[in-house]
């Protein structure tokens, strides 16, 4: 299936794409072919394969949710640089 210059022009118009003759005839080209490729992609045999969302399968490597204990409060709050009534104090993002 190649595409006609009339449905180029309408493409064109769509796309809101002004085009020269010359660039019109090598568009109509490049894109004829692009259009005869996925033709050809139709025509593969796929009966029995089930679609998938990625080429390879991949399974997700996640470590196990297991709980853990964390140090003292007073511990991990040595680290702030200000603190209130044991929380972090931070600089004020909006006005």
């Amino acid at each position: 299936m190649s595409l006609s210059q009339d449905e180029l022009i309408k493409l064109a118009k769509l796309s809101r794409l002004s085009l020269s003759p010359q660039e019109s005839e090598s568009l109509r080209e490049s894109i004829s072919s692009i259009i005869d490729w996925v033709g050809q992609l139709q025509q593969a045999p796929v009966e029995g394969i089930e679609p998938m969302a990625h080429p390879h399968d991949q399974a997700l490597r996640l470590r196990e949710d297991e709980p853990v204990q964390l140090e003292d409060r007073e511990v991990l709050m040595a680290n702030a640089g200000e603190r209130a009534a044991g929380f972090f104090l931070v600089p004020k993002v909006l006005d």
